[in-house]
């Protein structure tokens, strides 16, 4: 058995057979089919990752919803969308990739992103080179025209019989799919708006520098490397240039233009720049084993690199490895020469440290300052937690004015404690401010992520005597 099956519902099989096609050029291991009663274990227990091809009609072929079900539970089920919103509801919560998407440029980015998630269950050295075949052949297998089945009904009693039928027969139980049927949910498709932000144009990268790469978040750096700026990373990297293979490694984990997503290739970059001491690569180390732990690098590796990183001085990672001590005076002087170096993360964390620390002043007037410059810099966890001591008088005289612009900038970044303090700012005030409050509290209420914030607002909408209509 192949790692990675591909699976599409019955008369939809050139769907599957064309994307695992795609995927075997570049490297992946694969074997695609619409499943059948008699090898539902086995398509599941045997691949590393199940991929599911979803079309409207798949959602009414029971073996294949079988299949999904079966894969969700075991965390192998990855979903390709080859029509938008055609994921059932039941495996929103698994990896699900948009590829409905006609204009190349935007299909690209959405195949690339599909790559990165199933290279975190099958991980596998591609070939770059490859891409452009790929993208042809997955492209041209998802856009084939669908002829939908005759009589083809979700409602079917024979069909949902059989979808029971299924789940018995494999032993998972059909208690979850009967509850999301009585619910409307499940077999389902319900349409969804493209998500996926239209990318800025950016101009040409001539260069980018180690100082760019130390005051630059990762992914905006990755956002920057074009085709011309592809070629240039490649050659130096393959000639050592430490810089480049950072580059290189990032550009490896963003999946940038010209480069694969692929955190082995990442990890293999990274490795190459740490070993000449680049503190970039030494922090972007730590970086790629959060942001991919199946690269290879393991906990203490990419810790040492972190803390190697914080004695070069390297900013990011003064941040970085001060979070993780438990020696809090130390943290306090890392984050104070962060800080120093006017970066504005810097800034927050050490007024915080200021603020809260045991091994610290405990003095939030001492904080302010750092607040206001990390604040005025866009810094979104500092402008919250300055409005806050404003709002409260902490600090600094009460100022419910201040407090509520700096909530407002917070907010439109989308600070989610900082959308929920504004709120209950509002709620209190004119029929204007109310409305704005109920807007921001259904905001939060469909934010699934957000354990604490999400039934707070929801509490919120109720007293108020409303609700939040999520899709």
């Amino acid at each position: 058995m192949a790692d990675v099956y591909v699976a599409a519902a019955p008369g939809e099989e050139a769907k599957a057979r064309g994307l695992a096609e795609a995927l075997t050029a570049l490297g992946f291991s694969t074997q695609s089919g619409a499943p059948a009663e008699s090898d539902i274990a086995k398509l599941v227990d045997e691949p590393k990752c199940v991929l599911v091809v979803w079309t409207r009609g798949a959602s009414n072929a029971p073996w294949l919803t079988a299949l999904a079900m079966l894969a969700l539970d075991r965390k192998k089920l990855i979903s390709a969308e080859a029509e938008t919103g055609a994921t059932p509801a039941p495996f929103h919560n698994a990896p699900r990739i948009d590829l409905a998407a006609r204009d190349r440029a935007k299909f690209k980015t959405r195949f690339q992103a599909l790559i990165v998630e199933l290279d975190k269950l099958s991980p596998t050295k591609g070939d770059a080179k490859a891409l452009p075949d790929a993208l042809i052949k997955a492209r041209a297998a998802l856009l084939k025209p669908i002829v939908p089945e005759v009589g083809a009904g979700w409602r079917s009693v024979g069909l949902f019989a059989a979808a029971v039928a299924a789940l018995f027969v494999v032993g998972f139980g059909a208690g979850r799919l009967i509850q999301a049927v009585r619910s409307g949910d499940f077999l389902v498709a319900t349409p969804q708006a493209e998500a996926t932000p239209t990318a800025a144009t950016t101009p040409a990268v001539n260069e980018i520098t180690l100082a760019e790469l130390e005051r630059q978040p990762w992914r905006e750096i990755v956002a920057r490397i074009d085709a011309s700026a592809a070629e240039r990373i490649q050659a130096g990297a393959e000639n050592g240039e430490a810089l480049q293979q950072t580059l290189a490694c990032l550009a490896h984990l963003g999946g940038a233009d010209g480069f694969l997503p692929s955190p082995v290739s990442a990890r293999e970059q990274c490795d190459a720049a740490a070993a000449q001491n680049n503190p970039a690569a030494l922090y972007f180390s730590w970086v790629l084993h959060r942001e991919a732990p199946h690269a290879g690098l393991t906990e203490a590796e990419a810790r040492g690199r972190l803390a190697q990183a914080a004695q070069l001085g390297f900013t990011p990672a003064l941040i970085d490895y001060a979070q993780s001590l438990g020696d809090q005076a130390e943290a306090g002087r890392l984050f104070l020469a962060a800080a120093e170096k006017n970066d504005p993360r810097g800034q927050f964390q050490y007024a915080r440290w200021l603020r809260d620390s045991p091994a610290g002043p405990r003095d939030p007037v001492a904080a302010i300052p750092y607040l206001e410059r990390a604040a005025r810099a866009g810094q979104h966890d500092a402008q919250h937690m300055l409005a806050t001591l404003y709002r409260d008088g902490v600090g600094v005289e009460r100022n419910a004015g201040r407090a509520r612009a700096l909530y407002e900038q917070a907010a439109r970044g989308r600070h989610t404690p900082a959308m929920f303090n504004l709120a209950d700012m509002l709620r209190t005030g004119s029929a204007e401010d109310r409305a704005r409050a109920i807007v921001l509290y259904r905001e939060l209420a469909c934010m699934a992520d957000e354990r604490q914030i999400q039934p707070m607002a929801a509490a919120r909408l109720r007293a108020l005597q409303e609700s939040a209509s999520c899709r």
